[in-house]
């Protein structure tokens, strides 16, 4: 039975990876922030090189999900130097120490869509040129580039761009899960506040996306999208979320909250990907929602 270590082990996206790998894969996680985990896990500082060495090398696995590193633009916004440090240092640990001691070990490295920035053409697929808004996307590309490096000196590589998803258990950090918390806790006639809702995005339920994620393990090597294909107006979003609370409530738009220089509409290709390993996804965003929104 193959090993995998899944990086970034205390995150929102880990706890499903995990589930979809357990039942086929001796499977790992190693964490920063200490968390109670289901299955074997360690400490693990990514930017610190000799316990990367340490980890990649003492019993070395077949496949790494680098899923560890600084996952919010509007954090990053707030923090440009730990979002660079954190997302480029740890995938330049792991290529490092993997291509030094000539292992095999598969690298697969979840980026984001991000990295494409204003689209020229839509769906973007994998060869659509990249250029990042923001100190997340940017460092995120900036990893991508010195893993291309490290690839070329046999580094066994997967980069996965993926669109936005969610699920439970994500934080108020990003949009569906701050406009649920919102409704929940607001009162008929109360007022919630969004961005700009008048965007189209490519949005996944997150046990899409891991099971997107499961089939990198024996792909070959590449970039390949991990997205919906289809784009939603946020509004409807909102409007759901709303509808489905049977409460009256308003949306209003908080300046605060608008990105600038962000595209009205924004959805990816996963031909590449359905194509080499006949991957589709299995929930419509309404769906997702649908499950965050119950109580159990």
């Amino acid at each position: 039975m193959k090993r995998i270590l899944i990086t970034g082990a205390e995150g929102f996206v880990a706890e499903y990876l995990y589930q979809e790998l357990k039942d086929s894969y001796e499977t790992e996680g190693c964490y920063f922030i200490k968390k109670q985990l289901p299955y074997k896990s360690r400490f693990l500082d990514a930017t610190n090189y000799a316990e990367v060495e340490k980890t990649v090398t003492e019993n070395p696995f077949d496949c790494i999900f680098h899923l560890a590193g600084q996952s919010s633009a509007k954090v990053a916004k707030e923090n440009f130097y730990d979002t660079y440090r954190i997302n480029i240092l740890g995938a330049l640990n792991f290529a490092e120490a993997i291509t030094k001691a000539n292992l095999k070990t598969r690298f697969i490295f979840i980026s984001t869509s991000d990295v494409y920035g204003i689209p020229k053409y839509l769906p973007v697929d994998e060869k659509h040129p990249v250029s990042p808004l923001n100190a997340y996307s940017d460092s995120k590309r900036m990893a991508e580039d010195i893993l291309k490096k490290y690839a070329e000196k046999n580094l066994n590589l997967v980069i996965a761009r993926s669109f936005n998803h969610t699920g439970k258990n994500q934080t108020a950090n990003f949009f569906i899960p701050s406009v649920i918390e919102q409704v929940k806790k607001a009162k008929d006639k109360d007022v919630i506040f969004t961005g700009n809702l008048l965007l189209s995005r490519d949005l996944s339920d997150v046990r899409d996306v891991v099971s997107a994620y499961k089939s990198l393990i024996d792909i070959e090597g590449g970039i390949y999208n991990v997205s919906s294909e289809k784009p939603v107006l946020l509004k409807e979003i909102v409007e759901y979320i709303i509808k489905k609370s049977q409460k009256k409530i308003t949306a209003e738009k908080n300046p605060d909250l608008v990105r600038k220089g962000e595209p009205k509409e924004f959805y990816g290709s996963s031909v590449l990907l359905r194509r080499k390993i006949g991957w589709k996804r299995k929930y419509s965003i309404f769906d997702t929602i649908d499950w965050m929104m119950k109580d159990e």
